[in-house]
């Protein structure tokens, strides 16, 4: 028994020496391999301070146009006001558009834009849209529908709206979406996909207070 401990405190004792003699002969090369390790980590932190500090910005500056943006004052939800207090959507999109914050100001002005009737900008931004969350997904899409409709191109907007629709069933406004769709082949008088669309509102969305609404655009 005691030795086999010999044994292996010996080999202990052979590597100890080993990786003295490796640090010794390999000093430049072990320096700069943990200066690569420290700058690694520095990095790390450097980036994740800045991303905290991103987040906090952004949804400061988004509370501050919200209010403006939901009083109808788009202009200037979109380019901020006179006096600095609040710098905009426009702002907001540009220097955090990759934070959550960011994500929801994209839609605010892509709906801004589409009030003021520039759906260039208002497509734009409704594409732009990269988020996870399935509503302002959902959202961003029904915008680009109503563009189209508002251009007259209904069978497109139909098209958008229904997609919209089939995003997530967690989307509270589905029934909604539907609605536009049935309502945009019905200006386009498509009888078939009205009636294959208005259906489907009828057979998932049964107390829906837009089946009612659906009469005004019947065909048959």
């Amino acid at each position: 028994m005691a030795k086999k401990t010999q044994s292996q405190d010996e080999k202990l004792i052979e590597l100890y020496y080993k990786g003295v003699e490796y640090f010794q002969n390999n000093t430049k090369q072990v320096y700069i391999a943990l200066t690569i390790v420290v700058a690694i980590i520095a990095g790390i932190v450097f980036y994740t301070m800045s991303q905290k500090e991103k987040r906090e910005n952004a949804s400061i500056e988004l509370t501050k146009v919200q209010d403006v943006y939901s009083m109808g004052a788009y202009q200037q939800a979109i380019n901020g006001d006179s006096l600095g207090y609040s710098k905009g959507l426009l702002y907001i999109v540009n220097e955090y558009g990759s934070t959550e914050s960011g994500e929801i100001a994209k839609i605010m002005l892509a709906n801004s834009y589409y009030y003021l009737m520039d759906y260039s900008n208002a497509e734009r931004y409704f594409n732009d849209y990269s988020g996870s969350d399935v509503i302002l997904k959902a959202a961003s899409i029904a915008g680009i529908a109503a563009i189209r409709e508002a251009q007259g191109n209904f069978v497109e907007a139909a098209q958008k709206y229904e997609e919209a629709a089939g995003v997530s069933e967690d989307v509270a406004v589905n029934d909604e979406y539907l609605y536009a769709a049935a309502r945009n082949y019905s200006l386009a008088n498509n009888v078939e996909e009205y009636k294959r669309v208005s259906g489907l509102l009828k057979s998932e969305y049964p107390q829906s207070s837009y089946i009612f609404k659906l009469q005004r655009y019947e065909l048959n």
